[in-house]
């Protein structure tokens, strides 16, 4: 992993251009179709998601940032399940665009329904994967009240010393956290790009 957080930051936006080739590529495979859709808009809310966390770090608002890292691996999740599913991708997509709740669908199987806690147990045994069940068991403290927004407002500068307080920046934030968080949503990035890559290369296969 780099350890410069201006590299990572530059690297998570280039991600933005090969996000849209995959994009692209997909809307000339499948052309307009339920799944088609489903998979642009998740293409569309991370390429989003990762231009909002790059903007916020670099204006000194990691605390902002931070849960769009959970919110990453959520589109990542989503895309996964398409692939878990019961239903055909197809029929699946327009599930979810009409509003069906995918935690309340089951898995191929009909026996385990796609949580996340469950969607995470299966993407993490897949090679390359395995560190989205670290950022799954952090990402809940990113988004609700936690120790790590404590942490954020106030440092020990000695067993006696605490200093703190509300700032209009991140001050206490340490580095190496922006850079892990940088980390983690480059890699979902690239996880959703995996994911869709793989999807077309197989569908085109089967052609």
């Amino acid at each position: 992993m780099k350890e410069n957080l201006e590299d990572l930051l530059n690297e998570l936006n280039n991600e933005g251009d090969e996000l849209i080739k995959s994009g692209k590529e997909l809307l000339e495979t499948l052309m307009t179709t339920e799944y088609s859709i489903f998979c642009t808009s998740i293409l569309n809310r991370t390429i989003n998601l990762n231009r909002g966390y790059i903007s916020l770090v670099k204006d000194s608002n990691y605390i902002t940032a931070a849960p769009l890292v959970r919110l990453n691996l959520d589109s990542l999740l989503r895309l996964f399940a398409s692939t878990q599913c019961e239903y055909h991708y197809e029929k699946f997509a327009e599930k979810v665009r009409k509003g069906e709740k995918i935690s309340m669908m089951y898995d191929f199987n009909k026996k385990k329904q796609l949580r996340d806690s469950e969607l995470v147990k299966r993407l993490k045994k897949i090679k390359g994967f395995k560190w989205t069940n670290e950022i799954y068991k952090i990402g809940s403290g990113y988004v609700h009240l936690s120790n790590q927004h404590l942490y954020s407002s106030f440092r020990f500068e000695d067993k006696e010393t605490l200093v703190g307080g509300i700032r209009k920046n991140d001050e206490f934030v340490p580095e190496k956290e922006k850079i892990a968080g940088t980390h983690y949503m480059i890699l979902a990035s690239k996880g959703i790009r995996i994911f869709i890559d793989d999807w077309i290369k197989n569908f085109n296969e089967k052609k």
